[in-house]
C-alpha cells in the first residue's frame, strides 16, 4: 500500500499583517487622545501662540 501524507494547511501572513495594522491604528489613536487632550494643540485650547516661556526649574532637573 501507498502512504499518505496529510500535512494541515500553513496559515496565511495576512493575519499578522491585518492584526499588526489594527494595533497601529489603536496606538495612534491613544496617542493622538492623550497628547491633544494634554494642550497640545493651541488653536483647540485657546493657548497665546505668541511670547516666550521660560521654565522655572533647569531643563535637566525637571525629568
Amino acid at each position: 500500500m501507498a502512504e499518505i501524507n496529510i500535512e494541515p494547511k500553513k496559515r496565511s501572513g495576512w493575519s499578522w499583517i491585518i492584526v499588526l495594522l489594527i494595533l497601529l491604528l489603536v496606538g495612534w489613536i491613544l496617542y493622538k487622545y492623550v497628547f491633544e487632550s494634554k494642550g497640545g494643540n493651541p488653536a483647540t485650547t485657546g493657548a497665546p501662540t505668541n511670547g516666550m516661556v521660560m521654565p522655572i526649574a533647569p531643563v535637566f532637573l525637571s525629568h
